[in-house]
């Protein structure tokens, strides 16, 4: 016990050769409860360190005689002393290794300001003021266990869209997206106060889309991207700052009656799409209807003069508009 300590002050102490003021500091102590088996890591942040290693800094993981671990890894490299940039340590996994025992604590010590680490199976950041004891699953003994604690931890942001009573949304976003099964991503060209619609196979970064999917249901979209080559007349929120001409948004006034009209509105909601004609309002037409440029079924309807009525038969949403009935996809059922 007494050769662990002087390890680990040690360690801190290296965190402390050179004047640096850190945003975040810990020293983390790794103890099984069933045989007192210990293992040590400092980790810091401060706005003086760059990105990934800084001399004197860092300190490589030594497990000699060590039958539990705690360390963090970066770029293939275990360390158990590791000082870097907020970005760098932003979601770092806190990695351990086991031993036979099912329970164990982490100790805090020499903490200053503010640095973070997440539970990912409690779902909450801990309380560093006190021990922290935990149980792992018997599958998990004597093994690395690298995906359950996370030094300041950031959760992923999750990209959704809710479509209206017609199944269509306006969306835009900072990056590329794939969209569920079930939800179709259109691009748009404005022809003769038409936006005439083409599927496109994902939703890029920093441009406009039309998706439509079922009524009034949420969809998540996945980051990723797609080889769909077009253009498109369609504008992200994030020019609003740039808009001039007349502005269009897609609406709904009604079941069968979405259609982009004329937007007076002085903001522009975040991950929405807007159409922009460059003519003054009062000569612009009041609203723009939507075409689809494949051949489907509904081709030439104008989305917002028919009235659409929806039900459920033998499970599956179906819609009627005038005398024929569709499937969600817009597709004729016989």
């Amino acid at each position: 016990m007494k050769k662990f300590m002087i390890s680990l002050l040690m360690i801190a102490a290296s965190l402390n050769i050179m004047a640096i003021t850190y945003t975040g500091k810990v020293q983390v102590v790794l103890r099984a409860t069933s045989n007192n088996a210990a293992c040590g890591a400092v980790v810091a942040t401060s706005d003086a360190l760059n990105d990934g290693l800084n001399p004197m800094y860092y300190a490589e993981l030594n497990d000699e005689g060590k039958q539990v671990l705690v360390y963090v890894e970066y770029e293939g490299t275990r360390y158990e002393h590791f000082g870097s940039s907020a970005t760098t340590m932003r979601n770092m996994p806190l990695i351990m290794k086991a031993n036979a025992s099912s329970q164990y604590k982490l100790e805090f010590y020499e903490m200053e300001g503010t640095i973070e680490i997440y539970d990912k199976v409690a779902g909450a950041n801990i309380d560093k003021s006190q021990d922290y004891i935990f149980t792992i699953e018997d599958a998990q003994k004597n093994t690395i266990i690298a995906n359950r604690f996370v030094i300041n931890y950031v959760p992923a942001p999750v990209y959704s869209v809710k479509t209206n009573i017609d199944g269509w949304a306006s969306y835009s976003s900072d990056v590329d997206l794939v969209a569920p099964a079930g939800l179709t991503v259109y691009a748009g060209t404005i022809v003769n106060e038409e936006l005439i619609l083409t599927s496109v196979n994902y939703i890029k970064a920093n441009e406009g889309v039309i998706v439509k999917g079922e009524a009034d249901l949420t969809y998540t979209l996945t980051p990723g991207s797609g080889s769909s080559s077009y253009t498109n007349d369609l504008k992200p929120s994030s020019a609003w700052a740039s808009h001039s001409g007349t502005i269009y948004c897609l609406h709904n006034e009604g079941v069968g009656t979405t259609a982009f009209y004329q937007y007076t509105g002085s903001d522009m909601p975040a991950n929405k799409a807007y159409l922009q004609i460059s003519t003054t309002p009062s000569s612009a037409p009041k609203r723009i209807s939507m075409r689809f440029n494949q051949p489907t079924a509904i081709e030439n309807v104008e989305l917002e003069a028919v009235k659409a009525v929806k039900f459920v038969e033998n499970g599956q949403v179906l819609i009627k508009r005038g005398e024929n009935v569709y499937n969600v996809q817009g597709q004729i059922v016989k």
